[in-house]
């Protein structure tokens, strides 16, 4: 077979056609471009006053097929320049010269309908409704698939002209459609046929806004037909470039031919779309403009093509065993701190995902997975706590202690100083904590609950590291204390614990994070050793991930580890103290599994000693 033919040569941002027209940046027309979408292939009538069929910049884009739908006439070119400035909007060729229609490469078939018998002297040009109609069947049955009408009046144009804008929607053909100059509070006719049931889906109505997109002051609002209502560049369009020259006009006409040219790309580009799925796209990702949601000047908002070439609705990429994955990147998800930026960096997530409409993009999974948020290095401000304790006395020497702490009142900070891991939006919870502690013997029992960023005191020997990811904010803890032969006391303990996470603006996840782990420690008169292993397990992600559970970019892991750390003293009132560790995690997510187990490390050191004494205040230094 022949080779395909080359991509088109497509405006850069530095382009001297590109940067002569706002209109084109301002829909962002240039990101269609990108993709390789240029309106080839895709024929958009224009009902009109007819059109310059040798035009300079124009021609190439003209389709012989061009006419004039007036019987009797057969002069389709015309002497009124409005169809020709309405054209340029839409398909100005990128050929060195000019400006730079919308969709630079689609066909124009102009179909002239206009008259010079006008009721209004002051209309040097108008229509009949038996003509439009003619026009538009002219239109279907040459294969337009979207049909510009900058055109209108103040009333409805007739049930000829119904009939045959309901067979064009009927065959898949869709319109845009001016709203009118007249400063009117709702759209003219046939703009406002766009809230009609009967065409509804098939019809954008369009008004015009400036460079700095506020409404232009002669376009019409979009009043009652503001669910179907978009605002494009209508106000100083450059149009009709030939020789030296090129005119700069101002109308809703120059306005509805960007949402022509928008639907050209949007066809073009995604073949698998229906007409009434265009127009439904680039409603949906209008810009927001005026008040929020639809409303009775911007409807629907600003024309953006850049984000009707984004994937819109629930986006979801198919699986190798079946059931596609939702691509819905959650706002706060990372990754846990010791990834890095290792799942966003690689290519290896690549994919291809499905958007409501089926359309196919190129998607990032990797993208879910952001790097997690870095903890200050600031000194913790440390808060004050008021404790309670009750201790009584059992049978048989066992004691039962019950110890509870809650903030000591202090004056309103002038400044709070917060971290993405507390408040406020993390519901600003008083710091509390209560501690239940039976010992009898060789053997004790410990039940600890806190809120608010309490930390467990069970967090004491080695494996702590992996422990802490757990965020518990409640733990039990059970152990027993043996003789070392002279050695020391040895205690075997076992504890458990569970937390929930928090994230900002985000519904609290509950227990999603638990622990277990056992541990033997060895206390000598000259320092100690531990030793524990246990497990981690995590629904929302390994080693500290936020990945809600919903999603399905979650990552529920189970990591198994062991620990081992001692301390030493030094003599003159120093300590060493250091812990190491290594787990095996394993990751079975909807999207993402490991084939094998990750190995990951902790260590820390640390060396403490007691304050000088002209150091007031100061009790250990570490």
């Amino acid at each position: 077979p022949p080779p395909p033919p080359p991509p088109p040569a497509i405006p850069s941002a530095a382009s001297n056609e590109y940067l002569r027209n706002y209109g084109a940046a301002n829909t962002g027309a240039i990101a269609a471009w990108q993709t390789g979408a240029t309106g080839r292939g895709i024929t958009v009538g224009v009902v009109d006053s007819g059109i310059k069929l040798n035009h300079q910049d124009l021609g190439a884009n003209i389709s012989s097929l061009s006419t004039d739908i007036v019987a009797g006439r057969n002069q389709p070119q015309g002497s009124d320049t409005h169809g020709t400035r309405v054209s340029s909007v839409i398909a100005a060729p990128f050929n060195g010269f000019g400006t730079v229609g919308v969709a630079f490469n689609a066909t124009i078939l102009s179909i002239r309908a206009d008259i010079s018998e006008c009721n209004d002297p002051d209309n040097a040009v108008c229509f009949r409704g038996s003509d439009l109609a003619n026009a538009l069947d002219y239109a279907v049955a040459n294969g337009a698939k979207v049909i510009n009408l900058s055109l209108g009046g103040e009333g409805p144009l007739g049930f000829a002209f119904e009939a045959a804008l309901q067979r064009a929607i009927n065959a898949g053909v869709v319109f845009a459609i001016a709203s009118g100059n007249e400063a009117g509070a709702n759209p003219e006719w046939p703009g406002r046929y766009a809230s009609d049931p009967r065409f509804a889906g098939g019809i954008i109505v369009t008004g015009a806004h400036d460079s700095a997109n506020q409404i232009a002051d002669f376009s019409n609002r979009a009043g009652v037909s503001q669910s179907w209502f978009l605002s494009a560049p209508g106000v100083s369009v450059v149009v009709d470039c030939e020789d030296t020259s090129c005119w700069r006009v101002n109308g809703t006409s120059f306005a509805s031919p960007a949402v022509a040219g928008a639907l050209a790309l949007l066809l073009e580009a995604f073949p698998n779309l229906t007409g009434r799925q265009a127009v439904e796209i680039l409603l949906r990702t209008g810009r927001e403009a005026g008040d929020l949601g639809a409303d009775v000047v911007y409807g629907r908002g600003l024309l953006d093509i850049a984000k009707a070439f984004q994937p819109v609705g629930t986006t979801s990429s198919p699986q190798v065993k079946g059931a596609p994955v939702n691509v819905a990147i959650e706002p706060g998800a990372y990754v846990g701190g010791p990834f890095g930026d290792a799942m966003g960096r690689t290519g290896a997530l690549s994919t291809i995902g499905y958007d409501a409409y089926e359309r196919l993009f190129r998607i990032d999974m990797g993208a879910a997975y952001r790097i997690a948020p870095r903890r200050s290095y600031q000194p913790e401000n440390p808060t004050p706590m008021r404790q309670s304790q009750v201790t009584m006395d059992g049978p048989g020497g066992a004691k039962l202690s019950l110890v509870a702490a809650v903030p000591v009142e202090t004056p309103e900070p002038i400044l709070n100083r917060y971290t993405p891991f507390d408040a406020p939006w993390l519901g600003d919870e008083v710091r509390q904590e209560a501690l239940f502690d039976v010992t009898a013997g060789r053997m004790s029992f410990a039940a600890w609950q806190g809120k608010g960023g309490s930390r467990s005191p069970f967090r004491t020997g080695s494996g702590d590291g992996f422990a802490a990811l757990a965020q518990a904010d409640h733990a039990v803890r059970g152990a027993m204390v043996f003789d070392g032969l002279g050695f020391g006391p040895l205690t075997l303990s076992a504890e458990t614990g569970a937390g929930d996470r928090r994230a900002p603006l985000r519904s609290v996840e509950q227990d999603v994070s638990s622990y277990a782990r056992t541990a033997l420690d060895w206390r000598g008169e000259h320092g100690g050793l531990s030793f524990s292993m246990g497990a981690l397990d995590e629904k929302m992600g390994p080693l500290g991930a936020y990945m809600p559970t919903r999603s399905d970019f979650a990552l529920p892991s189970r990591t198994r580890f062991a620990a081992f750390g001692g301390d030493l003293p030094l003599g003159g009132g120093l300590v060493l103290s250091g812990e190491a560790g290594f787990g095996r995690t394993e990751i079975e997510g909807r999207f993402l599994n490991l084939s094998s187990a990750a190995v990951s490390s902790t260590w820390r050191m640390a060396l403490q000693s007691d304050c000088p004494s002209w150091a007031l205040g100061c009790s250990r230094l570490t």
